[in-house]
């Protein structure tokens, strides 16, 4: 299975975040991921910042970025 990008969005004019699925050694993998590109027109490329992490542990990521973003409401009320 190729990597599959199913959602990206811009962090800043040089860099976008990217959210894909992918294999390696029969696992599917979930990645998220920093892209760069040196000037604009160029292509993107891959940073080491971001995570990979096996198919089984996608629902504990999700679960902790709903608690993340139900916090973060919380502090914006206060």
């Amino acid at each position: 299975m190729e990597n599959r990008v199913v959602h990206s969005f811009k962090r800043n004019e040089a860099e976008e975040v990217r959210i894909s699925i992918g294999a390696y050694k029969d696992k599917t993998y979930l990645d998220v991921r920093v892209y760069f590109r040196m000037e604009k027109g160029s292509d993107w490329a891959p940073t080491k910042k971001g995570i990979t992490i096996p198919l089984e542990l996608v629902s504990d990521l999700a679960e902790g970025l709903r608690l993340a973003k139900a916090e973060m409401g919380l502090m914006a009320n206060a």
